[in-house]
């Protein structure tokens, strides 16, 4: 009952959230579904989503960029690869803990600024990284990277939440996901080459000029549009208005319990373990490519391009799909398009069992591939299943979840970046013991299990 009262997206759910009555806002209530939903056209929309989906790519292209050139960072800075590893899993630990932050400040001030600040943090972080000579300040560096790249992980879903009404979000979000998604894949590409032909340093070196651009666009270009800031200005719906935070509700760690709610916390669990498994796939991959097909760097980053490609196809289609199971939905129930509240989120997360099988089959398959040297070309179709299928997992949950918390939209996915972020890191730290003691076929098939 409390989801489903969270979820109502009339004026009177907006009210009694932040303290008014229907008659506090600009218009009577008969006269708000006149309203457009955004004050933006279509064109100024696809922008603002092209911007989020760039800022957002700065984020996993942090993560993945330079893995091809893991085992030369080990020998430059004098370490092991358990050290090195390290680099890995504190900036997963800050992805998963800093936006917990962001979003509550995105949803309390506005999504423009947290933008700006962020990107420059980043683009700090990353220029530390470029200079570092120890694993000390290799790894305070990620911390610093990670903190100013993972602001976009949960504002970025509250902008498109922003501008988007019900209906069309799973589609704009999936376009938008294209940024965090397809990160992972190209990112080794281009770092591969890059580390192979002027070194490691100028990985990072790159991603802080990338850094950079963003913090300009975000300054110059891009428009605010949460909607309790445009709603001053512009003459919208009163809808979906998150109500301005007093202290005793501020404290971002209360987002934290929302994982109480059965729903949550199931949806939660399933996608943490996947995205997991996923990041020990990313990571391995290079040392499985290298190592057991001894491939250079710069080919084992071309090997990324399948999962790359199976995400693209994933995001694009994923997105649309669920917004034609709500659709779908309301017409079998006779809800008119008015009354699109009426219809459960649960109907757009019916996308999950196809894409959940999907990418866990092609999961324990590259395991098992890897583990007895079968042909590359077979261990590359099961990396375009498991992009595919995780693509279609991770559209379905995300529009689920906003859909659940439509005023929480922001602080929702840095729950979800959090859970999910925390097993990551702790898998990927495991996962070279995992290797040593019971090999790479049962080290896949363990994720995939507890995942199932």
């Amino acid at each position: 009952t409390a989801l489903i009262s969270m979820s109502t997206n009339t004026v009177d759910s907006t009210a009694k959230q932040d303290g008014k009555s229907p008659s506090d806002h600009p218009l009577p209530k008969e006269d708000n579904e006149d309203l457009p939903y955004t004050h933006f056209s279509a064109r100024q929309r696809a922008f603002i989503v092209f911007i989020a989906a760039s800022t957002a790519l700065v984020s996993p292209l942090s993560s993945n960029m330079y893995y091809p050139s893991i085992q030369e960072v080990r020998d430059d800075l004098h370490t092991t690869l358990s050290g090195v590893t390290w680099s890995i899993t504190s900036f997963a630990i800050c992805m998963a803990i800093a936006p917990l932050f962001w979003s509550n400040l995105a949803d309390q001030i506005g999504r423009k600024p947290v933008y700006a600040t962020s990107m420059l943090i980043y683009t700090a972080g990353s220029i530390g990284c470029a200079l570092s000579k120890s694993l000390t300040g290799m790894i305070i560096s990620r911390v610093i990277q990670a903190a100013g790249s993972s602001a976009v992980q949960g504002s970025g879903a509250g902008t498109i939440s922003d501008i988007y009404p019900r209906e069309q979000r799973g589609t704009a979000l999936g376009i938008y996901y294209l940024g965090p998604l397809v990160g992972p894949c190209i990112g080794p590409l281009i770092g591969g080459y890059i580390g192979q032909d002027i070194g490691w340093r100028w990985v990072f070196w790159i991603l802080a000029i990338w850094g950079g651009v963003m913090c300009l666009l975000a300054i110059f270009v891009q428009p605010e549009t949460h909607r309790r800031i445009v709603l001053k200005k512009h003459r919208i719906q009163p809808t979906n208005i998150p109500p301005p935070l007093n202290l005793k509700n501020n404290n971002p760690l209360i987002d934290l319990a929302l994982i109480r709610y059965p729903s949550v916390a199931i949806t939660m669990y399933f996608f943490a373990m996947v995205f997991g498994a996923y990041m020990v796939n990313s990571t391995g991959l290079t040392l499985a490519l290298q190592n057991i097909y001894n491939l250079s760097q710069g080919s084992s980053g071309v090997c990324y391009l399948p999962v790359g490609a199976g995400n693209i196809i994933g995001s694009t289609t994923g997105g649309r799909t669920t917004d034609l199971l709500l659709r779908r939905y309301r017409k079998k129930h006779d809800i008119e398009a008015a009354q699109g509240s009426k219809v459960p989120p649960e109907a757009r997360i019916q996308l999950v069992w196809l894409g959940g099988i999907i990418c866990l089959v092609g999961m324990v398959m590259s395991g098992w591939i890897i583990d007895r040297s079968w042909p590359l070309a077979a261990l590359l179709v099961m990396q375009f299943f498991i992009g595919i299928g995780l693509a279609f997992a991770f559209q379905s949950i995300a529009g689920y979840l906003i859909d659940l918390f439509p005023l929480k939209s922001a602080r929702i996915t840095g729950v979800q970046n959090f859970y999910r972020g925390i097993w990551g890191a702790i898998i990927v730290q495991l996962f070279p013991t995992m290797i040593e003691s019971i090999g790479w076929g049962w080290s896949y098939t363990t994720m995939v299990l507890i995942s199932v």
